[in-house]
Formats: C-alpha cells, structure tokens, sequence
C-alpha cells in the first residue's frame, strides 16, 4: 500500500464525514500535484456526481492526468490505468489496454502489479495462459518487493499441518505491518 499525502487523507476524511465539497476540492489539489490515486478518484466523483456536479470534460480531464503520469513512468498512475481498464468503472473496460498497464507497472517494480500478474499467470486469467513458471518468477519479484499480499501467500506456504510455522508466523507479522489485515486476522486466530 502506497503512503499517501495528508492533504489526501484529509481529503478522505472530509468523504467519510459526508463533507464532499470540501473532499473533492481538496482531491483536486492532490491530483493537480500529481498524486495518481487522486486523480483516479477525482474523475470517479466528476463522473458519479460526488462532491461536485457530474462532469465528463472534468472526468476526462483527471484520466488525462493519470495517463500522462503513467507515460511519464509513474508505477503507481500505471497500475491504477490498468485497474481501471479491467474493470470499466471509469472508462471502457479494455482487457489488453489493462494488461498493457498492468505489465508496465509490474516490469518498472510495483509490487501490487506483480502480484496480481503472478495470480493471472497462475490461473489462467485475463488473457494470460496458465503458467506457472511466470506466476512464481512474478510472486518471487513481489516477494522481494516486500508486497504484503505476497507475503501472506508466502506465509500460507510455510504452513505445517494446518498451523504456522515460525517462518508463517514472521511473514504475517510483516504483511500484517504493511496493513494487510487478512495476515492480522491469521495471527489473532493463532494467538499472535
């Protein structure tokens, strides 16, 4: 998970205390300094009418941002174009645009993005065939990134008869203070 910038949890905030106006101006001024989660949601509330009325030329105004981000090399603008064209919540749904991005993302060194290819290699989605070759290279990439997803998977491998082993244990500890409650959630179970 990525850090953000206080203006963007304060813009988060703002959304979570129903205060949309002030949410969106503020997720503008993140977007306008190039913060690409803020443009990704500052074209979804112009699109969905969210702290502002709805605006198209505004909604395309932010994926323009965020494409430009991602020309520019911006893993994280990268991933967030390709999340969007897989799942066509802001623009078209476009299975090769988003896995053009995606691999983009993940070549560069974006853990989210390696993971998530791992998982398409692993299970044939997508567009990607099975291979399992590619899927442990990219897990073994996220891995090495630290990506708390992987780290829980990797935990899960560490298993030994149903419990954790002092390796599973280390490895959800990591992923649990990268945030993925998921490994929280494990560790609790098992007295941790």
């Amino acid at each position: 998970m990525r850090k953000r910038s206080p203006e963007f949890k304060r813009a988060m905030a703002a959304y979570d205390a129903d205060d949309g106006a002030q949410a969106f101006q503020l997720m503008e001024t993140c977007a306008e300094a190039g913060e690409p989660m803020a443009c990704a949601m500052a074209a979804l509330w112009c699109q969905k009418g969210e702290g502002t009325a709805v605006d198209p030329e505004r909604c395309a105004h932010w994926i323009e941002r965020l494409q430009a981000l991602a020309d520019d090399g911006n893993l994280e603008a990268q991933w967030e174009l390709s999340c969007m064209q897989r799942w066509g919540d802001i623009v078209s749904l476009d299975i090769r645009i988003a896995n053009h991005w995606l691999e983009r993302a993940a070549k560069g060194g974006y853990g989210e993005a390696q993971h998530l290819l791992a998982w398409y290699y692993q299970t044939g989605q997508y567009g990607y065939p099975v291979d399992l070759s590619k899927a442990n290279a990219w897990y073994e990439k996220a891995f090495a990134l630290g990506n708390p997803e992987t780290l829980y998977l990797f935990a899960l491998r560490e298993f030994l008869d149903g419990k954790p082993t002092e390796a599973a244990i280390r490895l959800l500890k990591q992923a649990a203070d990268k945030g993925f409650s998921q490994a929280r959630y494990v560790l609790e179970d098992f007295g941790y």
